[in-house]
């Protein structure tokens, strides 16, 4: 799956993806992703910006060995930055 342009802000101000879209991506398949999620192997970390990085978001989704890093916009959604998959 291609790096969205967007992706979805609630409103409390995270980050909001669907599974498929999270599978993707990780590179998985959707039934590999959701086997993982429920094992415990998939989890994702939240940052928020400060300072000269305010008003950005970084989401890591980790998935075993794979990490996928996309940096966004808070106000809107738009995906600044990401990182290609990678070995964690």
């Amino acid at each position: 799956m291609p790096v969205p342009d967007r992706v979805e802000i609630d409103e409390a101000g995270d980050v909001v993806l669907s599974a498929e879209q999270a599978a993707g991506l990780l590179g998985v398949a959707l039934e590999d992703f959701l086997a993982d999620l429920r094992a415990g192997h998939v989890y994702s970390v939240i940052e928020r910006g400060e300072g000269a990085d305010a008003g950005r978001i970084r989401l890591t989704l980790h998935r075993r060995s794979t990490r996928r890093r996309l940096v966004v916009e808070a106000a809107t959604g738009r995906v600044l930055e990401t990182d290609p998959s990678d070995e964690a």
